[in-house]
């Protein structure tokens, strides 16, 4: 009876072994592949440009938006406030869309005016469907 429990804490004692191996590593595995590759790292660090890039040029945007509403209305600044704000939509609006024709001439068109730019390139594309 003694070898016989012996034996089972032998066997149990190996399986917890096994256990925490084998458990330590799927771990590793796991820790390894939520590592980014070096492409992926390139990827990353060429998005922080870009998104940099958009957030700088963003930036300048809004500075010229802000003077501009200043002279529009310049002390009413609820008014101000108000249209930066729908600019600024419908800039990152304009942003999602894909560069063409029709997005290319309404920039052309109105270069500071967003809300213009996305009215006008919406109804473009509306009436092309229709022309179908």
């Amino acid at each position: 009876m003694r070898k016989k429990v012996q034996h089972l804490i032998s066997v149990s004692v190996l399986a917890v072994f096994l256990f925490i191996a084998f458990g330590s590593m799927d771990d590793d595995k796991s820790e390894k592949s939520n590592e980014p590759t070096v492409s992926e790292k390139i990827q990353d660090n060429e998005g922080s440009a870009q998104t940099e890039k958009v957030n700088t040029e963003k930036q300048a945007i809004i500075e010229k938006l802000k003077a501009r509403a200043q002279r529009d209305w310049p002390n009413d600044y609820m008014t101000q406030e108000f249209w930066v704000n729908e600019q600024i939509e419908a800039y990152e609006y304009m942003l999602t869309i894909e560069d063409n024709s029709i997005k290319k001439q309404a920039q052309h068109d109105w270069p500071l005016d967003f809300i213009t730019q996305k009215f006008w390139y919406n109804e473009q594309i509306e009436a092309k469907e229709r022309m179908k």
